[in-house]
């Protein structure tokens, strides 16, 4: 009859609620996964070439990324801090202790290197510097341990020692290290006092090697040596030209800024 309540038929196609679910869970996990891979291109490179590898290769763009980065991600290498924990808990604590453990089963030069430098990361600088003076022991010529046993002499308040490491590492190769090793020279030329050739030598490391941690290590050597506009112009230079400076130099941004503060 006209007007009466009719019952519908079942409908022959019911939505899977199920799958509905999974669909909308995967969407979520991959915009988390894509805004994670920015933040950390970011982080590592600045505006680099990646966040437009991650944004126009969708959906593979975030997982080129992941894999040609993994070693770093998956270490910490770059940012993370707190013992070097990376995206998948693989701290630096237990990287020593794996190390450790294969040092016991076969001692090679390579794996000592490898745990040196892990020692050096975690502080342990004693144990650090017994490793790599047994490395440069039987290479003499090891640029890797002669860098790593200047910069302990470093932290441990030895210019002495740290230039004779790094004035046989000069002969070799200046610019190891992309002239960080260059850099750190100059930094103990300094300290022995002689600041003539420090200044030249950091000059010449910075037009070698125009990054804001050169720039502005060679402005604050300018500042020390009383040279006040010098550091003046080389810091605003510096902070003009470098806005898109990797995470790892952004630091040596903040520093100038708040060293030409003082120089105003």
């Amino acid at each position: 009859m006209a007007g009466e309540y009719q019952e519908l038929p079942p409908d022959p196609h019911p939505p899977h609620g199920g799958a509905l679910t999974w669909y909308a869970f995967g969407s979520f996990a991959y915009s988390v996964f894509l805004i994670w891979a920015l933040i950390d291109s970011y982080r590592r490179f600045g505006f680099s070439y990646w966040l437009w590898v991650i944004l126009v290769l969708q959906p593979l763009g975030p997982c080129v990324y992941v894999l040609v980065n993994f070693r770093n991600i998956a270490h910490g290498l770059t940012y993370s801090s707190g013992g070097g924990r990376g995206l998948f808990g693989l701290g630096l604590r237990r990287q020593i202790g794996k190390l450790e453990q294969q040092m016991k089963i076969a001692e090679t030069e390579a794996l000592r290197a490898e745990l040196a430098e892990l020692y050096f990361q975690d502080k342990r600088f004693d144990e650090s510097q017994r490793l790599y003076a047994h490395i440069l022991d039987g290479e003499k010529e090891n640029q890797e341990a002669l860098y790593f046993l200047a910069q302990i002499c470093m932290v441990k308040k030895d210019p002495v020692a740290a230039f004779a490491f790094l004035e046989r590492l000069m002969t070799l190769n200046k610019k190891y290290r992309f002239g960080l090793a260059w850099l750190h020279y100059a930094e103990v030329l300094d300290e022995l006092g002689r600041r003539a050739e420090a200044l030249e030598t950091c000059r010449q490391v910075s037009r070698s090697f125009p990054r804001p941690l050169t720039e502005f290590a060679y402005a604050k050597m300018l500042a020390k040596d009383g040279q006040r506009e010098k550091a003046r112009e080389g810091l605003e230079y510096m902070l003009t030209t470098s806005a898109e400076a990797p995470a790892e130099d952004r630091v040596w941004l903040k520093e100038g800024r708040a060293l030409l503060r003082t120089l105003n």
